[in-house]
């Protein structure tokens, strides 16, 4: 921690109720930001923790009268008249409830509930974002951080607990490491309902590549990184690797972002946003929610997750679904595929749709064609009658009317290979018909029949 944290942490652990609240709070985050936000509390209202309890307990002795709610009054009082901004007031309101209530004496519900607090922005940036971001940071270890959060969502506490140990080989080009991080290093210490909870983060190509140019980058300066060092570290002279803080962190993004953009009102992203980026790519990847969730290390709902090593390959393969998205391609780039896919399709489905209407027709035609042009001997006497009466044969022998089948089965081979019967060979047939009945050769051929 720095050292005015540490300065804090000092001043409230020299009382009773300061330490009764510490020693709950689990987080080294929440520490920091509950801390501060309640110092300037009691700095505001010249109180000590321990003469807010007893503001509290004496309320509670006076009931149906004006002390009765005075410690909430005190509250409400301060948040109306101070000048901070929303979310400032919100967080100062977020920790005086957490150390009352830790100390067993916890404030009305409702205390000030004319602070509001504005809907956050939602930022997700996109692959080219990205790269932007990654052009405007000056070191390969701020470029391997971004990519690694990119591919691997963890959150910004847990990026300062990260070893070299927890990458773990996977043998597979396209991710080649796999992390299953406990919950003593995610949000929560693994306690109360964050018990149980693991995160599994893979590291694709790419963030890989970046990767190992950061390792290049320590040894140039000095470090001679161990298995048990931390992953990302401040760069600094004594070069003794110590864990990289998150105010560190989140300012060389702030100075990145700065740099990209040049207005922070109007484009910024965070290590928190990365997590974003990553979840929406899984999603659009058609991924399903319980199987995003340990990536995003929220405990999964609805399924069994055990973290066996069944199930983390299982969860691999659905992040290999989501590679196309989280890869350095534009947006436009894979509108443009996926519109050449679209139209592809389009023009073979039309030339196919224009076939199967061809071959309808050509069907329709040989059946009415060749409903009458089968073999002689499968015919029954009124099929035999109904050639006769078709083809004006009626006058004819059954001797004759069988010359003439032999013939269609003949014209039936042509007019196959043809696929259709046109007009023209329907009268040449028709002729040709008319002269073997009356003796003659009957060839079909030009002037054939006359």
């Amino acid at each position: 921690m720095s050292k005015m944290t540490d300065e804090l942490t000092a001043w409230l652990l020299s009382y009773e109720t300061g330490r009764a609240w510490y020693n709950k709070l689990l987080s080294d985050v929440t520490k920091r930001i509950y801390l501060q936000q309640f110092k300037r509390y009691c700095d505001a209202v010249n109180k000590s923790p321990d003469e807010l309890v007893e503001l509290k307990i004496e309320g509670l002795k006076s009931i149906n009268t004006s002390k009765e709610f005075q410690a909430e009054n005190l509250l409400e009082t301060f948040l109306s008249t101070s000048h901070l901004t929303p979310n400032m007031k919100d967080s100062v309101k977020t920790a005086v409830l957490s150390f009352y209530a830790k100390n067993r004496r916890r404030l009305e519900p409702d205390p000030a509930e004319n602070v509001q607090v504005p809907e956050p922005k939602k930022r997700c940036p996109s692959t080219q974002d990205l790269l932007e971001l990654e052009g405007a940071f000056t070191t390969l270890r701020d470029k391997a951080l971004l990519w690694f959060v990119a591919s691997a969502p963890f959150r910004l506490t847990s990026i300062t607990r990260l070893r070299w140990r927890d990458l773990k080989p996977t043998n597979d080009k396209e991710i080649p490491y796999c992390m299953v991080i406990e919950g003593a290093r995610l949000k929560g210490s693994g306690v109360g309902k964050y018990k149980g909870i693991r995160q599994v983060g893979f590291l694709h190509h790419f963030a890989s590549k970046k990767l190992e140019a950061y390792k290049m980058e320590l040894v140039r300066k000095g470090y001679n990184i161990a298995e048990d060092d931390p992953i990302f570290i401040p760069y600094r002279k004594e070069g003794k690797p110590t864990p990289f803080s998150p105010y560190s962190i989140e300012a060389n993004f702030g100075e990145a972002c700065l740099r990209a953009w040049h207005d922070l009102d109007k484009k910024r992203f965070s290590i928190h946003d990365l997590r974003s980026f990553v979840q929406t790519a899984m999603e659009n990847a058609g991924v399903n929610s319980s199987m995003i969730a340990p990536i995003l290390g929220h405990k999964p709902k609805g399924t069994d997750f055990h973290y066996s090593r069944h199930d983390i390959e299982d969860l691999q393969e659905k992040f290999r679904c989501a590679l196309p998205y989280l890869l350095p391609q534009s947006v436009e780039a894979l509108k443009a595929e996926a519109q050449k896919t679209n139209l592809l399709f389009r023009e073979e489905i039309e030339t196919l749709e224009n076939r199967t209407l061809e071959l309808q027709t050509s069907l329709n035609e040989l059946r009415d064609f060749f409903s009458s042009t089968v073999e002689f001997g499968n015919y029954k006497e009124e099929e035999k009658e109904f050639l006769r009466s078709k083809y004006n044969l009626r006058k004819y022998s059954p001797e004759e009317v069988r010359r003439t089948l032999e013939f269609a089965a003949q014209v039936k081979k042509i007019s196959g290979e043809k696929g259709y019967m046109n007009e023209r060979d329907e009268i040449k047939l028709k002729r040709r018909m008319k002269a073997k009945l009356d003796g003659k050769d009957g060839k079909l051929g030009r002037g054939g029949g006359q």
